[in-house]
């Protein structure tokens, strides 16, 4: 490593320090204080009321020099290239979450006739176990994704709105939809293990599963509520022109929130957000990858 070239404060000659030696150098007389990170920082704003004391406004060359911040190597600090930012890669964890509950729900809802569901403990008969082990198991990855995704959301309101009430309450909701859906997705796996075919098959009577098959009527569905909260906040956001999220993605939050606020005041129909929300996750989520106005 080569010599840095100090100049004098005391007589405007040159005089060649190392390390240290330079650096207390220039504390001694009055050019700099240590600044972040090791390196030196000039005290400019002294240096020219000294000038002004003694009747002069003009800096020679190589006070310029010095009225800088100085890396340790001599190097100015303000000269460092800025590295350009990479769009964030957590949000696709929102796209496979989506995709993966969507299809865990779908496959715990049987598309029996009307008659078979009216037999009652009957319709076990009619059930294909398998159905049950993959949506369980799909369930349990889309949970995890999901919790993911939910730490994201939060950590994108810490930095882009900290002080905004609806950006940060993102994050908790799909967390809240995480939590309610692991409780289903465990059902599911449960008449998984107690159907013929199982591993535990004949530990649970025909009634108790039964329940465990009503319960997942609507079941895998519900959690999804904790993403309408999450919609309905991403709509505050875009449509108060806070300059955090694009307009986009409020309209789209109000249109797939719409149908199912409807369904559930007019028909009192609670699982319709189970097939619209996880949806709203994906178009968000790639929203964040592709939008120029958001960063994730």
């Amino acid at each position: 490593m080569g010599s840095t070239v100090w100049p004098s404060a005391v007589d405007g000659d040159s005089a060649i320090r190392d390390g240290e030696c330079g650096y207390h150098h220039l504390l001694d007389t009055g050019w700099c204080t240590p600044g972040g990170g090791g390196g030196l920082r000039t005290i400019a704003a002294r240096r020219r009321r000294r000038l002004a004391s003694n009747g002069s406004l003009h800096m020679n060359e190589e006070e310029i020099a010095v009225s800088t911040i100085l890396s340790p190597l001599g190097v100015a600090a303000d000269a460092t290239p800025e590295t350009p930012s990479r769009r964030a890669r957590w949000p696709w964890f929102g796209v496979a979450a989506a995709a993966a509950g969507l299809v865990s729900s779908m496959l715990t809802i049987n598309d029996l006739d009307e008659e078979i569901v009216a037999q009652g403990v009957d319709v076990l008969d009619h059930l294909d176990r398998g159905r049950f082990h993959v949506a369980f198991v799909v369930g349990l990855i889309g949970v995890a994704l999901l919790f993911v995704t939910s730490t994201g959301w939060k950590r994108w309101a810490e930095t882009h709105a900290p002080d905004d009430l609806a950006a940060r309450t993102i994050g908790p909701a799909l967390a809240a939809t995480a939590t309610i859906n692991v409780i289903f997705v465990c059902l599911t796996g449960s008449m998984a293990l107690y159907m013929p075919g199982g591993t535990d098959e004949g530990w649970l009577s025909r009634e108790a599963m039964f329940v465990n098959y009503t319960l997942l009527d609507f079941g895998q569905l519900l959690g999804w509520w904790g993403g309408m909260v999450a919609a309905g906040c991403v709509a505050s956001l875009a449509l108060r022109r806070i300059n955090v999220v694009p307009r986009w993605m409020g309209i789209v939050s109000v249109v797939l929130m719409l149908p199912a606020a409807a369904m559930a005041l007019v028909m009192g129909l609670p699982g319709f957000p189970g097939l619209v929300m996880p949806i709203w996750l994906a178009v968000m989520s790639i929203g964040l990858v592709v939008s120029r106005k958001i960063r994730a």
